[in-house]
C-alpha cells in the first residue's frame, strides 16, 4: 500500500517585534540618521508593523528613549547583584560597583548617548529620558541607604538622611555628565571621578567631608585646566 503523502507544513509566520527589538531599531535609526524618525508611521513601517500595533508597546519616541535608558540601569543592577561577592561588599563598595559597571554598560552605547546628551542644557537637572532610569536607581539607592544605616556606614540624621537617595541621584547626574565629556584614554578620569565622588558622598553621609570635598574640587579644576 502506498504511504499517504504528508501535507506540507505551513510556514511559520515572522516573529513579531518585541519591546527590545523596537528599542534596538530606534537606536539604529538615530545613529544612522542623526535624528529621530520623521514619523511614528514610518518607524512602524520599518518594523513591519502597523502604526496602531506599535502603540501597544510605545506611544511616543520619548517613551522609547526612556525605555532605552531604563535598560542601562536595569542591566547594571542585575550585573552587580548577580556577582557572588556582591553581598560581601560594604555599602560604599556596592555604590562604586554600580558606577563602574554602569560606565561599562554605557560604553557599549556611547555613540547613542553622545547624541542624546547633546540636547541636555542643564546637567544638574533630570532630562525627560532619564525619568525611568531615576525611578529604578532611587529604588535601589534607597535600599542601599537603609543598609548603610544598619551597618553604621551612613549616619542616621533626622530629615537629612531621608534625602540621601536624591543626593546619590545628583551624584549620578554628575558622573554621567563627566563621562560623556571625558576624552581621556580608557576614560581614566571618569574612574577617578567616580572614586572621589563616592568617597565624598560617604564622608558627607558619615564623617570627615572636608578633605574629600577639597580633593574632588582640585581634581575637577585640574581636569578642566588640562582639557
Amino acid at each position: 500500500m502506498e504511504k499517504e503523502a504528508k501535507a506540507p507544513k505551513a510556514k511559520a509566520g515572522a516573529r513579531k517585534p518585541q519591546s527590545a527589538d523596537i528599542r534596538a531599531k530606534y537606536k539604529e535609526h538615530v545613529l544612522e540618521n542623526g535624528a529621530v524618525p520623521s514619523s511614528f508611521f514610518l518607524f512602524a513601517k520599518s518594523l513591519k508593523l502597523k502604526e496602531e500595533d506599535l502603540y501597544e508597546f510605545y506611544n511616543s519616541f520619548e517613551s522609547i528613549e526612556k525605555g532605552i535608558w531604563h535598560d542601562f540601569v536595569s542591566a547594571t543592577i542585575q550585573a552587580i547583584e548577580s556577582e557572588k561577592v556582591y553581598e560581601e561588599y560594604s555599602v560604599r563598595e556596592k555604590l562604586l560597583a554600580f558606577y563602574y559597571t554602569l560606565i561599562e554598560e554605557l560604553k557599549r552605547n556611547r555613540s547613542y548617548i553622545l547624541w542624546q546628551m547633546q540636547a541636555v542644557k542643564h546637567p544638574t537637572t533630570t532630562p525627560y529620558f532619564l525619568k525611568a532610569f531615576k525611578s529604578e536607581f532611587l529604588s535601589w539607592a534607597n535600599n542601599l541607604v537603609i543598609e548603610g544605616k544598619d551597618t553604621d556606614e551612613i549616619a542616621n540624621r533626622p530629615f537629612i538622611s531621608d534625602r540621601y537617595g536624591e543626593a546619590m541621584w545628583v551624584q549620578t547626574l554628575f558622573i554621567l555628565n563627566f563621562w560623556h565629556k571625558d576624552e581621556s584614554k580608557g576614560f581614566e578620569k571618569t574612574d577617578a571621578a567616580i572614586e572621589k565622588a563616592v568617597n565624598l558622598a560617604f564622608d558627607l553621609m558619615g564623617r570627615g567631608a572636608v578633605d574629600s570635598l577639597l580633593d574632588l574640587a582640585k581634581f575637577i579644576y585640574q581636569s578642566k585646566k588640562e582639557a
